[in-house]
């Protein structure tokens, strides 16, 4: 330990302003309070499922990167950080499985959407026609999925010209064949390709327009070669015209975020650090909304989300259980931080969590959904 004392105690002072934002949002007085639309939540359970399905590859990535020590106890009762860190690291993948089971039924017995998508997102004149859970990165169980942009498939239903136009155009015989259309295929961009009917083979986008974009209007004229012609999945959209569901400009970071933090060039210390950075402000944003629900005396499927909030997920976001996995969490950084030889190494070690725990707090306050 340095004179600035623990490392998680350090970060969580370095910036005051921004972490409460982040942790004190008006998106969680109103869950705490009763008065969080139905709709509003959704959205952001849907970004939110998206993000724990990440969360299992971060997770996963940093298990690879811990290298046991043939000693691995340093005296009775006591073990290394990296042992402690395997230990913690393997409960959070089975808490995470545990909560999207937990997602999914309290979701289904509240009637939630878990594949809503916000009317900014996706513009006005689009329905809805089926749903199908995901994650990124990952194929669906639909006719077709692309990497970033997976999910329910959006489209006005009962539309003969568009579903003429499109079998004419792939040869489909069928409306989940329709669904992955040309059309669909302008929206798979440079980060991947789309999984086909089959399973096996890939529809990767083309280095330029093709005619098929052309014949969509496309814009063939700007942008570089790998995207030009492409449209985004959450760009607003002609009535009629089909888009995923996926993450949002805010979650697809959060995701980014977690593979650079995952990745064969930054430390598993830093990794640690940023788990241990989004499981402390979970936990502190979801405790301020519990602040909340002191003295509200009426049933709680008055409330406007019919109770969710107040049954279900604050009494869970805020328990002793989990405040006490994020403060092993906070232990086995302190524990890592404390191995460091040198001033100098600390500092450097210091300085690069701080940056980590900057981005995750201006993630943090972002991912909330906006509340007049």
């Amino acid at each position: 330990m340095t004179s600035q004392g623990p490392l998680t105690a350090w970060l969580l002072a370095s910036t005051p302003q921004a972490f409460k934002r982040a942790t004190t949002h008006p998106f969680l007085a109103s869950a705490g309070s009763g008065t969080l639309a139905k709709s509003t939540l959704s959205q952001w359970l849907s970004q939110d499922r998206l993000y724990a399905q990440s969360y299992i590859r971060f997770i996963g990535f940093l298990l690879a990167k811990l290298r046991l020590p043939a000693q691995a106890y340093k005296g009775p009762g006591q073990r290394s950080p990296d042992v402690q860190a395997v230990d913690v690291l393997i409960d959070a993948l089975v808490n995470i499985r545990t909560e999207l089971q937990f997602f999914e039924a309290t979701a289904a017995e509240y009637n939630l959407d878990l594949t809503a998508i916000a009317s900014e997102e996706c513009g006005e004149g689009l329905t809805k026609s089926g749903s199908i859970s995901t994650s990124a990165g990952i194929s669906t169980t639909g006719s077709g999925s692309c990497p970033g942009f997976t999910g329910s498939v959006f489209q006005a239903p009962n539309d003969p010209a568009q579903i003429e136009k499109s079998q004419s155009e792939t040869g489909a015989q069928s409306a989940s064949e329709v669904s992955h259309g040309p059309d669909l295929h302008r929206l798979c961009n440079a980060q991947g390709e789309c999984q086909m009917q089959d399973w096996n083979s890939v529809c990767s986008p083309p280095s330029q327009c093709t005619a098929a974009d052309n014949a969509l209007e496309a814009d063939c004229d700007s942008g570089p070669p790998a995207t030009r012609g492409y449209t985004s999945a959450v760009a607003p959209l002609e009535p009629g015209r089909t888009i995923y569901f996926g993450p949002t400009t805010i979650t697809r970071a959060y995701i980014d975020m977690f593979m650079s933090a995952a990745s064969s060039g930054v430390s598993i210390m830093e990794g640690m650090a940023v788990l241990w950075a989004t499981e402390v402000c979970y936990l502190r944003s979801w405790k301020y909304a519990a602040s909340h629900l002191k003295g509200r005396d009426g049933p709680a499927e008055e409330d406007t989300d019919g109770g969710a909030l107040r049954k279900k997920f604050i009494p869970n976001w805020s328990s002793a259980e989990f405040e006490g996995f994020v403060d092993r969490i906070g232990d086995v950084l302190d524990g890592m931080a404390e191995q460091i030889k040198g001033a100098g190494e600390a500092e450097e070690m210091r300085r690069r969590c701080l940056e980590w725990w900057r981005q995750v707090v201006w993630l943090e306050e972002r991912f909330w959904p906006h509340i007049e």
